[in-house]
């Protein structure tokens, strides 16, 4: 042999038909190359046939060999060139190898469009201080409460909603990094859904539009992520057409805040082509600037082929007391309730109707008493419901609602009669009537002048202006303790006006001291961390101390209102904090 070429290699170029390529492999003599040798390329696996051409029966074939399993059916082409131990592991390599071959072999497809840039937001961003501490409590308010007591930490998720609406107060928009932790804890939570959607404000709407978790936030807007302005009249129109349900609505709320004679307009315009459910959603908008203007429209729809719709109808109609319907109900309660001119003193006599006519229901009157109701005393607390409250004095020869609700009911009507004044003060906003059926706050519930409910007493306070409520529940606490204060405690605006927030202190001060048993007042103290002004912390420090027990308290009660106590400081020093890092600095605004 020639020793020129005893070391020269040689080159074999081989065709790989299920890779489909060419493969070149080296093959020298005996005698080692003068250089370092390359480490050498593994080879693929052999092929099986099954995945020829990457064919979509091929992995059809191998699928269906791993389901069935390789001892029922063999994969065709493995089946006699492997030995039957090794055919589950050849099925492997055959399947990874067309795997490969196929992700290789994909061509890229065209590129989606970009999204439309999102809008600009032209409110000033929230203070750093003020950043971090939404992101602190975007944090917090999933984490799951401890076991037993709450600790003496602050509970962040609680504090959240107020945040949120003072942010929104200052006029300050979500930093852009935060809005997908804003948009998470709206979906988690319907409660902060407004006050989050308005801080999250249009580039909030435009990242809901990419992500179907989200897609809650869209509901109520156009179908841009915003209404038209009220004064664009072609914008209005071509959305009121075309909108969707939801988009539809908003609009009309929109249009009816800003202008009550054009949002009726528009409703009337495509009134009776619009399906009873949508119609019951469309009405009810009217609550909005609710005025006579409307009556004709409300008349109307008291002939409505949905009792929903003409129940709704009725009960606007009956919140006007100059309406045509509202003088109806008047005549109608004339007949039923009145003074008892026979009686010794004056005495209110009541004769409840004996049927319920068509009139009647066309009205808003509901025919069907509820389970466990009598007929007689349904009908009459419905029209006396609707009847119109100026109407009484009248009828009662001038006396005032004080005077009207201090009068005996003969025959064991009053609760009834009373129950429907409440209800009428309640739907028509009237303060004197709910004063008059309030009564005095000493005057236990079960004994009061117009109801025995605290649910009731709670709405009739709703009426009244803030710090006329603030009084009214400070002398029932006073009077009653906390007990039975909870229901009238949650009407009261935040936060408690005094001397509301020094009555709540000092009466649990009286329970503690008392040794009461503290987790009964476990809801009082959660509302007080989020309604008692942040001020309050420096009265309440005295209260944090371990107090002495007396020998009937309750076990642990001690403790417990430390920790109570303690919480509620460091909450209201937090709240505090939070409205601090909120205020922009003097001489700026937001």
């Amino acid at each position: 042999m020639d020793p020129s070429t005893a070391s020269a290699p040689t080159a074999e170029t081989t065709t790989d038909p299920d890779a489909s390529r060419t493969t070149t492999t080296a093959t020298t003599a005996a005698t080692p190359p003068t250089t370092p040798a390359t480490p050498p390329v593994p080879a693929p696996p052999p092929a099986t046939g099954l995945d020829d051409d990457g064919s979509a029966r091929a992995w059809e074939e191998l699928v269906s060999a791993a389901l069935l399993g390789t001892d029922r059916r063999p994969p065709a082409g493995l089946a006699g060139s492997v030995a039957p131990r090794d055919v589950p592991g050849a099925l492997l390599d055959a399947a990874a190898l067309h795997t490969v071959r196929r992700r290789a072999g994909l061509r890229p497809g065209p590129a989606a469009p970009l999204p439309e840039p999102a809008p600009e937001d032209p409110r000033a961003p929230l203070p750093e201080a003020a950043r971090l501490r939404l992101d602190q409590l975007l944090a917090d308010r999933a984490a799951p409460s401890p076991a037993g007591r709450r600790g003496a930490a602050p509970d962040l998720a609680e504090l959240l909603p107020q945040w949120l609406a003072l942010a929104n107060q200052h006029g300050y928009k979500a930093a852009p990094a935060t809005l997908p932790a804003l948009l998470d804890a709206a979906r988690a939570r319907t409660d902060l859904r407004p006050q989050a959607l308005r801080l999250a404000g249009p580039r909030g709407l435009w990242l809901a539009r990419l992500n179907p978790e989200w897609k809650f936030a869209l509901r109520g807007t156009g179908a841009a992520g915003g209404l038209p302005s009220p004064g664009d009249a072609e914008g209005v129109r071509a959305l009121w057409d075309e909108g969707l349900f939801a988009e539809r609505v908003a609009l009309l709320a929109a249009v009816r805040t800003e202008d009550p004679a054009a949002g009726l307009a528009l409703l009337a315009s495509t009134w009776s082509a619009e399906r009873a459910e949508d119609r019951l959603m469309f009405l009810d908008s009217l609550r909005t600037g609710l005025s006579d203007a409307d009556e004709e429209f409300l008349e109307e729809a008291l002939g409505d082929r949905s009792r929903n719709v003409r129940a709704t109808a009725a009960e606007l109609l009956s919140a006007l007391p100059a309406s045509a319907l509202a003088g109806r109900m008047a005549g109608r309660a004339a007949t039923c309730v009145g003074l008892d001119r026979t009686a010794p003193t004056p005495t209110i006599a009541v004769e409840a109707p004996h049927e319920c006519d068509a009139a009647m229901q066309r009205d808003g009157l509901v025919a069907t008493p509820p389970a466990g109701r009598g007929e007689r005393s349904w009908w009459l607390g419905q029209l006396v419901e609707a009847a119109p409250l100026p109407f009484w004095p009248t009828r009662f020869g001038g006396r005032t609602p004080e005077e009207i609700v201090a009068l005996p009911v003969a025959d064991d009507w009053q609760a009834e009669l009373h129950a429907a004044w409440c209800r009428a003060a309640v739907r028509q906003r009237d303060p004197d009537w709910s004063r008059a059926l309030l009564g005095s706050p000493a005057v236990p519930p079960a004994t009061g002048p117009g109801t025995s409910s605290l649910a009731e007493r709670a709405q009739l306070l709703s009426t009244l202006s803030v710090e006329e409520r603030a009084r009214w529940v400070a002398s029932f606490v006073a009077a009653h303790g906390l007990s039975e204060a909870f229901q009238l405690l949650g009407v009261c605006a935040v936060p408690w006006a005094e001397p509301l927030g020094a009555a709540v202190i000092d009466a649990l001060d009286i329970a503690r001291e008392a040794g009461s048993y503290p987790w009964s007042f476990s809801g009082v103290m959660g509302l007080a961390e989020r309604c008692l002004a942040p001020e309050a912390a420096r009265q309440l420090e005295s209260l944090t101390a371990r107090p002495d027990e007396a020998e009937d308290s309750a076990p642990g009660a001690g403790d417990y209102w430390a920790e109570a106590f303690q919480r509620l400081v460091s909450t209201l020093r937090l709240r505090a904090a939070m409205r601090a890092e909120l205020t922009p600095p003097r001489g700026t605004a937001p």
